[in-house]
């Protein structure tokens, strides 16, 4: 797991955001990904990244979550409970995990144990991209998940 320092480009996405019970987590992952697929297959967006999780702020016991796809070809707006809005870019911390969801928390570690070693500051949000479309049946180690802190302007 190597950690890079990159700047990202800003970037056009559909999404669901909503404040989420961590015991519903998946559930609303689920149902805001279904919701932004049907709206670009109406409206005629191109998805064009894969499926991310864009924490506003460090989780408690909810968390206030935007779920959802870059997407082409898709004015700012809203569509039923899909909203077309820019993700911001700048300066931020990637780094790339291969392996199942449960141990996402030992890679945050990681990135975060980097931010501080290089004596930068997060922006206050951050999220996962989920690189990999995991099967239901599929083999967990298998999943890649690209995690992305956002750094502050002064970083």
């Amino acid at each position: 797991m190597e950690c890079t320092r990159t700047d990202l480009p800003a970037v056009t996405i559909a999404a669901v955001r909503s404040t989420v019970p961590m015991s519903r987590l998946t559930e609303f992952y689920d149902t805001a990904y279904a919701q932004v697929t049907a709206a670009a297959g109406r409206e005629g967006w191109t998805l064009a990244g894969p499926a991310f999780g864009w924490y506003h702020r460090m989780p408690t016991d909810s968390v206030d979550l935007t779920a959802g796809f870059v997407v082409d070809g898709a004015a700012l707006g809203t569509w039923e409970d899909v909203e077309v809005s820019e993700m911001p870019g700048g300066a931020a911390l990637v780094l790339i995990h291969t392996g199942p969801y449960d141990a996402l928390a030992d890679a945050w570690e990681r990135l975060e144990k980097e931010r501080a070693e290089l004596g930068v500051e997060g922006r206050g949000d951050f999220w996962e991209e989920y690189v990999t479309d995991p099967a239901p049946d599929g083999d967990p180690d298998l999943n890649i998940t690209r995690l992305v802190l956002p750094l502050s302007v002064d970083a």
